[in-house]
């Protein structure tokens, strides 16, 4: 098999790739500098996980002389959403935030591709105030983009997001 170019590699993010885990070593190994697609996912699923657990700027202030701050690290995140209940929450709406930040912050899913859909929470375990959205998009990737199923659940009395890859049952 040839070598994959530059180009065609899975690099690690600017952060991950900023990150030194290994302070003793002076030369960076070459599985530390190219990515697996397994790798990536996970990669990815934690970034969403920090994302959907962070608030935006636009929550506290209002964004609207500043239209590219709304696009801008400074306002990463989902709107704030404590004091709010499930049965009070417009799901498509909060859907909609969800696409738009994974727009805004999250280049590795292919824009064009990325679906979020409310669904209903089922079990015995599900909390009245937690929300559960599946994430469809498609992973850049080299030689074929790889899809991804995600299932997101909003637990709006912890505060916390949790993001599960379904294929790989891999959570963040």
């Amino acid at each position: 098999m040839a070598e994959l170019t530059s180009k065609e590699r899975l690099q690690p993010s600017l952060l991950d790739r900023l990150t030194d885990e290994d302070t003793q070593a002076t030369q960076e190994s070459r599985d530390k500098r190219v990515l697996s697609m397994r790798g990536l996912r996970k990669a990815v699923l934690r970034d969403l996980g920090w994302l959907l657990n962070s608030t935006s700027l636009g929550s506290f202030r209002d964004l609207a002389d500043h239209p590219l701050t709304a696009q801008s690290a400074l306002n990463f995140g989902l709107p704030d959403l404590s004091g709010k209940t499930a049965a009070g929450l417009d799901r498509e709406e909060l859907g909609r935030r969800i696409r738009q930040a994974i727009w805004d912050f999250e280049p590795r899913i292919l824009r064009d591709s990325v679906r979020v859909e409310a669904i209903a929470s089922a079990g015995a375990a599900a909390s009245p105030n937690q929300v559960t959205f599946e994430i469809h998009g498609e992973l850049w990737g080299q030689p074929l983009p790889e899809r991804l199923y995600l299932k997101t659940e909003l637990d709006l009395e912890a505060g916390e997001v949790k993001v599960f890859d379904i294929e790989s049952r891999d959570s963040r």
